[in-house]
């Protein structure tokens, strides 16, 4: 059977990964990107992608997609595919109690690559009554998950906020720690307004741990009281602490972030934090939606884009693979429209942000298969 070949022509290449943003055509064989020489013939399919951006395909590294598992999560081909989506990282939706059936059952049957966190507490998220006591973490099966799934967990997550953890303070953190030494892996902490000030909780932070909702609004956040981010957080960053986004509904302050954007502190991965409450629905609606906001912040394209490939494909240790258009990578391309337009953005906090532009999904591939087009995408 002879080789599949595809080439998009006309669109503006963003590549992050490589320092590349120009006009470009991307060469597809099979499922893989093809070197830009590759030689056209009568049977290469051609799509004309002129007026449009050619991303990587995008990944969202805070997303909630074991769907019927929890209440709050969402179907992950439809939460990312017509977003530009192409690899998804749910943010510890299940715990060691049920995560199996996560990765047994939803994740081989889904288009869009599925990565995973495991809540550090045995249920998983439930949003009501859920036990950080580090009493009840079970760290043998942990293990025996981590052994036996080690390509699609990532790491440990848990909450350290207050109306959550109260009396438990610290704790749960510093176990999920200690446990996460023994497992080799990264623990993802939401930060939303947490149960002791945001040094004290930056100081159990590890190289390679991942701060998410940086920019929340609730309680003690990044910004001291004259509005300039806290030195501790800067401290570590330099020493490695990763500093997320994850949008989310109730996670996420305009004010902060302009505040942070301003005084030089950019996030290192956007994410969206999708779930039911917020798919297709204010203030998140999707990862374009939050990546125009970022826009509006002050982030130039590249800036944004580098957020949504490169950066998350590092942590993923697959910045050879995805998140790049590199020839060699896997074929996964996302084609945006960037449309010149008033748009206003809102948080929960109704504090409003006036943005210019807004990035509009046209067409996503995943393996060099077209799986979302839009609707007036010919």
């Amino acid at each position: 059977m002879p080789e599949k070949h595809l080439l998009i022509k006309n669109a503006i290449v963003i590549d992050p990964a490589r320092g590349t943003e120009c006009r470009q055509d991307i060469h597809i064989l099979n499922d893989v990107i093809a070197p830009e020489d590759t030689p056209v013939s009568s049977t290469t399919e051609i799509i004309d992608a002129a007026g449009c951006y050619a991303f990587p395909g995008l990944i969202d590294y805070h997303a909630h997609v074991f769907y019927g598992g929890t209440h709050s999560s969402v179907p992950p081909d439809l939460a990312t595919l017509p977003f530009g989506v192409t690899t998804v990282v749910d943010a510890g939706s299940a715990g060691s109690a049920n995560v199996e059936s996560f990765l047994r059952d939803q994740i081989p049957r889904s288009l869009v690559r599925i990565k995973a966190y495991v809540a550090a507490y045995p249920a998983g998220q439930l949003w009501q009554e859920e036990n950080h006591d580090p009493a009840y973490f079970d760290l043998p099966r942990l293990q025996q998950l981590f052994r036996q799934y080690p390509d699609v967990l990532l790491g440990l997550k848990l909450k350290e906020e207050r109306g959550i953890v109260g009396e438990l303070g610290s704790r749960p953190m510093i176990r999920a720690v200690e446990m996460a030494e023994m497992l080799n892996c990264r623990v993802a902490v939401h930060m939303t307004d947490p149960v002791q000030t945001t040094e004290q909780l930056l100081e159990i932070f590890r190289a390679g741990d991942v701060f998410a909702h940086c920019y929340h609004g609730k309680g003690d956040t990044l910004l001291d009281e004259q509005g300039r981010v806290k030195p501790a957080a800067r401290l570590a960053r330099q020493r490695g602490v990763i500093f997320d986004c994850a949008h989310g509904r109730n996670n996420f302050s305009q004010r902060v972030a302009q505040c942070a954007v301003e005084d030089d502190f950019l996030p290192d991965i956007i994410s969206s934090d999708l779930s039911s409450m917020t798919l297709h629905r204010a203030p998140v609606y999707g990862l374009p939606w939050v990546m125009s906001k970022f826009l509006a912040l002050g982030l130039s394209l590249h800036q944004v884009v580098a957020r949504c490939t490169a950066r998350p494909a590092a942590l993923l240790g697959m910045q050879h693979q995805i998140g790049t258009l590199a020839p060699g990578s896997y074929a996964d391309v996302a084609l945006f429209r960037l449309e010149n337009r008033s748009v206003t953005f809102t948080d929960v906090h109704q504090h409003t942000l006036t943005g210019s532009q807004l990035l509009m999904p046209q067409l996503t591939l995943k393996a060099g298969v077209p799986l979302w087009r839009a609707a007036d995408f010919y």
